[in-house]
């Protein structure tokens, strides 16, 4: 099924904003927008609307939009909330889990495990975006997929801005492999209570990452 135009927009914008191409501050060109995708300003305009709804794009009268910055506030809430709901998901979604999609997860872990200490992943290599989604995914929710996506997207922009340090990136991983090791053992109270861990582990990873990078976010 082809994407529509005002979807190719939006994965046009949010790839921008995500991967820092456009940065919090920025003023948002919709007119550069619209040429560089050849498209009607309609489609162009529905995408800014929904990337609105999700906190990437702030409306503000008589100066447009505007890319929204990164607040140490909305990093808290984001955790607090991925601490609620990921553990539901991952209740829901497993008994609809394949074994082939976690073995293919758990071989991404063990090769980034391999490559620690060769330098970050390209940005656009996101497998912590992929790997949560997945279980928002098999819930069958796509209220519960919307607000993953949304959560998601303020982590994927906080790693960009504020990179981490190869120790928290090693822990992550191994985080990750004990997630998929539950799930693999059919393990439902194991594997809620390991993403616990990691939400937290990765929240104190964030308030190291701000303490040597507080310009760039706001409180």
């Amino acid at each position: 099924m082809s994407l529509s135009k005002r979807d190719i927009a939006y994965n046009h914008l949010r790839k921008k904003i995500i991967f820092g191409d456009l940065k919090p501050g920025d003023v948002l060109d919709e007119k550069k927008i619209v040429e560089e995708l050849g498209f009607s300003r309609t489609p162009v305009r529905e995408a800014i609307n929904k990337l609105v709804e999700e906190d990437l794009i702030l409306v503000f009268p008589r100066k447009g939009f505007i890319i929204s910055s990164i607040s140490l506030h909305d990093l808290h809430d984001m955790l607090d909330t991925r601490l609620l709901v990921e553990p539901y998901l991952i209740q829901r979604s497993f008994p609809y889990l394949e074994k082939g999609d976690l073995l293919r997860f758990r071989t991404r872990v063990e090769d980034n495990i391999e490559k620690e200490g060769s330098g970050p992943a390209p940005v656009e290599d996101d497998f912590d975006f992929t790997f949560h989604s997945y279980f928002a995914q098999k819930s069958g929710n796509r209220f519960l997929q919307d607000l993953m996506n949304s959560l998601l997207s303020l982590s994927q922009r906080t790693r960009v801005f504020l990179p981490s340090e190869a120790e928290r990136i090693a822990a992550s991983n191994r985080e990750h492999l004990s997630i998929i090791d539950c799930c693999l053992a059919g393990d439902v109270e194991g594997a809620i209570e390991a993403v616990k861990i990691h939400l937290e582990n990765s929240r104190k990873g964030y308030m190291q990452m701000q303490e040597s990078h507080s310009s760039l976010l706001k409180d």
